[in-house]
């Protein structure tokens, strides 16, 4: 039996208004961000919930994607998680440069698992510590709900 995926409606913040319905609303009720519906890059349709018809599934739960599955770009909310962690990176003065851009180049890493996470959380820890408590936790707070499970428990515990 083969399903399809439904259109979701996600606002810039990543904030999931539906997961089943295409511009479904063109605010978001969270947050008052601008919704969309279709990447902004190719104009796929995102990704919603997937659909067999005939099954009712009660269990799975849907997750925000982070990258378009036609162009490969960043969804709004991914890029502006990974602008946010580097602005509060950049906040520390007594962190080196190279250590930053090290942490820096590590995010994308962080947010999806490849082979290159591993690498990515290694680097990551490696720098973190070094940094003031403020921004180590600003960065936890940032990234917590969007790293996967994996990245969590490697650097967090």
């Amino acid at each position: 039996m083969s399903g399809y995926y439904e259109n979701a409606t996600i606002c810039l913040n990543g904030h999931v208004s539906s997961s089943r319905s295409s511009n479904y609303t063109k605010h978001c009720k969270t947050c008052g961000e601008t919704t969309i519906s279709n990447c902004e890059s190719c104009n796929a349709s995102i990704q919603g919930k997937y659909n067999v018809p005939g099954v009712l599934d009660l269990a799975s739960k849907y997750k925000r994607p982070a990258y378009c599955h036609n162009c490969g770009m960043q969804y709004p909310w991914t890029s502006r998680v990974i602008e946010n962690a580097i602005e509060l990176l950049a906040l520390d003065e007594d962190l080196p440069n190279d250590h930053k851009e090290t942490i820096k180049l590590a995010l994308p890493d962080l947010l999806v698992e490849k082979p290159s996470t591993p690498v990515a959380i290694a680097k990551y820890k490696k720098y973190i510590d070094k940094t003031q408590s403020y921004i180590k936790d600003g960065l936890k707070n940032i990234l917590v709900d969007v790293v996967s499970e994996t990245v969590k428990k490697s650097i967090w515990g």
